[in-house]
């Protein structure tokens, strides 16, 4: 059985926790060099940064309760409406806990909450958007149902069935301690920017068949000026791409440590591109215009 096979296995029981499911994503994508889905399976497991961006299914609309005090300690409960643009952001919640700490909140007795500021509430009350009779706004929070987090902690079970079900279909052997990586497989570089788009769900990353992006790509055996253009058609700079060449020519090899070098630090983000490709996509695109420069295409 492939790793691959135990993530399907384990995604569509009971068995496994979503935090081990996403333990084996982590090896896998390690495995591939697919960094990107490296990083959102820590993310998962550890929680995101504050400053970090959010998948999608990480930020949801919410009910705000509202909680107004009057006369004889009198108290009343009621959802707060929708105000101005200035409260907007209040009215929706950025979930940033680590999965595990999710699967606590959906096993509670109650639905999880974040209360609001006392500045914010007071802002709120000031401004009149709505009142109570006798009453004031004393406190708010948002509320976040539990059935909200069962289906967070679905959609990433889900989104890790994706990941292995989509591999397996064009690489079974992918996530093997010897198979398939997106510097040996551009191919694979491919599927795996497509399931990165597919689970981050962050929408910043140009799928293949931009007009940012030539699938097939060219370069006459030798042409050192070629190279040089399609790299920067890529989205390397004029000097990344002189370098990568330079690295290309004097290995004689898509393998050699000048090669492998450049294209590691690619997929890490040292080298800025110009696109908004994906990394592990530029680079597996970058191994094909080496090969046909070294006539190995």
């Amino acid at each position: 059985m492939t790793l691959l096979d135990e993530i399907i296995d384990a995604s569509t029981g009971e068995s496994r926790s979503t935090s081990d499911l996403l333990r084996m994503v982590r090896v896998a994508a390690h495995r591939l060099g697919a960094i990107e889905i490296s990083t959102w399976a820590q993310h998962e497991l550890s929680g995101y940064p504050d400053d970090g961006e959010l998948p999608d299914y990480r930020v949801q609309a919410t009910s705000v309760l509202g909680i107004f005090a009057g006369p004889a300690r009198s108290e009343i409960r009621h959802n707060l409406q929708r105000a101005s643009d200035d409260f907007l952001e209040w009215f929706s919640v950025e979930i940033r806990q680590p999965i595990s700490e999710l699967e606590s909140f959906a096993s509670a007795e109650s639905d999880a909450v974040r209360e609001w500021p006392a500045w914010l509430v007071q802002k709120y009350e000031r401004d009149g958007f709505f009142r109570m009779n006798m009453h004031v706004l004393f406190s708010a929070h948002n509320v976040i149902p539990r059935q909200r987090i069962h289906g967070l902690i679905d959609t990433v079970k889900t989104r890790v069935l994706d990941f292995a079900l989509e591999l397996q279909s064009d690489f079974p052997a992918a996530g093997s301690v010897d198979g398939p990586t997106v510097n040996s497989e551009p191919s694979l570089a491919r599927t795996v920017n497509n399931i990165t788009n597919n689970i981050t769900g962050h929408g910043t990353n140009v799928a293949i068949g931009s007009e940012t992006v030539r699938q097939h790509s060219s370069v006459t055996v030798g042409d050192v000026a070629a190279l040089r253009s399609e790299a920067e058609d890529l989205g390397l700079t004029a000097d990344a791409a002189h370098e990568f060449a330079t690295a290309v020519e004097t290995d004689r090899s898509v393998d050699g440590p000048a090669v492998k070098h450049f294209l590691e630090r690619v997929r890490r983000g040292s080298i800025t591109l110009s696109s908004a490709v994906a990394s592990d996509v530029v680079a597996g695109s970058l191994v094909e215009l080496a090969k046909g420069f070294l006539g190995l295409a």
